[in-house]
């Protein structure tokens, strides 16, 4: 098993990038959200479809089209979009017609059945990332909605199939709040988590929700019985939010994230950080017991990176997995430092940087971590003979280069036993 984290720092302060590079929280302090990359709904004259622009990758796209008004997609499977009514027995279905994503069903008459949810006819377009994407969540996004009649749009969220927040969105268009009156009738509306993720005030509404989702069900509101809502991605409708304008697209746009609980089990690698960060891959072996205890779901950990004293650190903490001192966790950490330029030392000297590690034991101080004794790949239940005596981190390998885009990397693969800061 193996999971990528990349910390998103979008809307931190300047200053506190320059603290810590990315920060996890302390132990009990519940969900950590990693960016995973940008979902757009592309609904125009060039194809509708939607399309996933991963952090790392190329992009993958799901493309969306219609036969009769019902929706259908080919392509990489990304989001399902289910539509419903009060009365299953006229089949209901989500429907796409004119760049616009709603519900239709038998009998439903003329109109602008499959562009509209109507809320008569009891309809609610539902929304769940599957596919590439399932285990995913969004933890931002920018939505057009068109309006119609005065209805209200209610936003149900929900991840794992739990709710996790409703919010309600009142027309605030002009004229009756209808597709065919133009962008008058829509709204861009924004959903976050992260209060550094706040919009501020703008031509859209948007909301704090409680926590990221992976389902969104889109219905029409109290407000009027007669009002309908469409799914839109700005080709007629209301201008983009923040994130759409920073990238020139009136889309609507969802970031999609990963949720780490900070639970490791034996046997699994985990790797966080990667960009400004470092990046840092970590593998549990059992403990030095030859068991592997700990929380039901694995052992709790935490991360904190940044800059101390002039130099770059990652610290690593975990919770003890037993009573007894002498059964600690076992594990090896591949950690990948990126710096502007190589190591500024006297002509001759050792071109190397020195790797100190603390593991935070009252009266012992930072120290310079010592080369391992032999190498402990892969770690075995009860591997002993690598540490030096009196330390708790070793050096297994070092190596250093100059990339291709003229930055300096190290990488150092370390294993260590309970938890540590290491950081040169």
């Amino acid at each position: 098993m193996r999971g990528r984290w990349r910390w998103s720092l979008a809307g931190v302060l300047g200053l506190a990038v320059a603290v810590s590079l990315f920060v996890i929280p302390a132990l009990g302090q519940g969900e950590v959200i990693a960016e995973s990359g940008l979902l757009r709904l592309q609904l125009d004259g060039g194809g509708d479809r939607f399309v996933f622009d991963p952090t790392t990758g190329p992009d993958q796209v799901q493309v969306l089209s219609q036969a009769n008004c019902k929706l259908s997609s080919s392509g990489v499977s990304l989001v399902s979009v289910v539509g419903s009514s009060a009365n299953a027995a006229k089949k209901p279905y989500a429907g796409l017609k004119d760049h616009r994503i709603g519900v239709g069903q038998n009998g439903e008459g003329n109109g602008e059945p499959c562009a509209r949810i109507n809320k008569d006819l009891g309809q609610t377009l539902t929304l769940s990332l599957t596919g590439g994407l399932a285990g995913e969540a969004i933890g931002y996004a920018e939505i057009d909605l068109g309006f119609k009649f005065n209805g209200d749009a209610v936003l149900e969220l929900r991840k794992g199939g739990v709710l996790v927040d409703t919010v309600t969105v009142p027309c605030g268009g002009q004229s009756d709040c209808g597709p065919d009156s133009g962008g008058s009738d829509n709204e861009r509306v924004i959903l976050w988590v992260d209060p550094g993720d706040d919009p501020g005030d703008g031509h859209w509404q948007d909301f704090q929700i409680d926590g990221v989702f992976d389902t969104i069900l889109i219905r029409p509101g109290s407000a009027s019985s007669s009002g309908a809502i469409s799914l839109e991605a700005g080709l007629n409708g209301s201008p983009s939010g923040p994130l759409g304008t920073s990238l020139h697209t009136a889309d609507t746009l969802f970031s999609v994230v990963e949720v780490f609980d900070g639970e490791i089990d034996c046997e699994t690698t985990v790797v966080l950080g990667g960009g400004d960060d470092p990046t840092m891959q970590i593998t549990r072996g059992n403990d030095t017991d030859g068991g592997c205890k700990g929380p039901v779901d694995g052992l709790l950990f935490n991360f904190d990176a940044g800059v101390d004293a002039g130099r770059k650190f990652v610290d690593f903490v975990t919770e003890p997995v037993d009573a007894n001192p002498s059964t600690v966790a076992q594990f090896l950490e591949v950690i990948t430092w990126t710096f502007a330029d190589p190591p500024n030392v006297v002509g001759g000297a050792a071109q190397q940087r020195t790797l100190y590690y603390d593991d935070h034991v009252t009266g012992v101080p930072e120290r310079v971590m010592p080369w391992c004794l032999k190498d402990p790949r892969p770690i075995g239940p009860g591997t002993t003979g690598v540490l030096p005596s009196g330390h708790t981190s070793c050096l297994i390998e070092a190596n250093s280069q100059v990339t291709m885009a003229g930055d300096f990397e190290t990488t150092h693969t370390i294993y260590n036993i309970g938890d540590g800061k290491r950081g040169f």
